[in-house]
């Protein structure tokens, strides 16, 4: 059985650093895409397109939707169309185009309102027309011309819950044989993922295994972890591929063992996992 010194420390220390900032961090601020626009109300009748005069701008960004509300004159007298419009930024492309979801409502005095919606593609500074509303031989559209913006903005710092502490424990695995290599201590919150992994050998003897240990809830004395396992170990046909995930239900000081084995007999780590909280 071959024995391998696994180089872990410097790795654990910085995982549980960063677990240990994400609690004291304030708020950070960062940049986001953004999109202005002005939106100008059109009437089109025998094939004739005329301005309203009515106009509104806005900004929307990916984390909130914007409202327009329009009264825009309609025929003669003071008859009005009274129109309630929604923005909302699902994406921008890789392609550099902002996709919006537009969503309207135009309704005028002793008439059912009428809906509409449509997906826009905007370039950095487009354009596009949207229809929503007619009557006899007449329409309503809006043109909505937009321009991206790069905004910062402040996040709130993230919320963690509860300490927690996993000791793992890592043991070779080879057949039905087992050996104690070592014991560690990782230190987390409820909610934040931490992190194990190591790296040994090159090339055909390449092994490196990664175990993440996400402790999502607790309920009394019974804590739902999500592990995940990936890297690679050799096999007999060449470099096997690791990626596993499971869900734990595990009470407090039990041991619960995830195994990173491949072949039969199995042959890599079993990690034996004992939560405290």
């Amino acid at each position: 059985m071959r024995v391998v010194k696994l180089r872990t420390p410097l790795a654990l220390a910085a995982h549980a650093l960063a677990a240990i900032s994400s609690l004291r961090a304030a708020p950070s601020v960062d940049f986001e895409t953004r999109v202005v626009l002005h939106l100008q109300a059109l009437t089109v009748a025998q094939d004739r397109t005329s301005t309203t005069g009515v106009s509104r701008d806005g900004e929307v960004g990916p984390s909130q939707a914007i409202a327009f509300e329009l009264l825009v004159p309609w025929g003669p007298g003071k008859s009005q169309v009274s129109v309630n419009l929604t923005a909302k930024l699902l994406s921008v492309t890789p392609g550099g185009e902002a996709v919006l979801m537009l969503e309207s409502q135009a309704k005028r005095p002793g008439r059912p309102p009428l809906t509409a919606s449509r997906e826009l593609r905007l370039a950095e500074e487009g354009s596009g027309l949207f229809e929503i509303f007619g009557e006899d031989d007449r329409r309503l559209l809006l043109a909505i011309r937009g321009e991206q913006v790069r905004r910062a903005v402040v996040r709130p710092p993230a919320v963690v819950g509860a300490p927690v502490r996993f000791t793992v424990a890592v043991e070779r695995v080879d057949g039905d044989r087992s050996v104690l290599l070592e014991t560690n201590e990782l230190h987390t919150f409820v909610g934040q993922s931490v992190e194990y992994s190591f790296r040994s050998g090159q090339d055909e003897t390449l092994e490196t295994v990664r175990l993440a240990l996400l402790p999502s809830a607790i309920s009394g004395d019974i804590m739902t972890i999500d592990a995940s396992i990936s890297g690679a170990l050799p096999g007999a046909g060449g470099t096997v591929l690791l990626s596993r995930n499971e869900r734990i239900a595990a009470s407090r000081h039990s041991v619960s063992p995830i195994a990173a084995t491949v072949g039969t007999p199995p042959a890599g780590y079993r990690f034996q996992v004992t939560p405290d909280f």
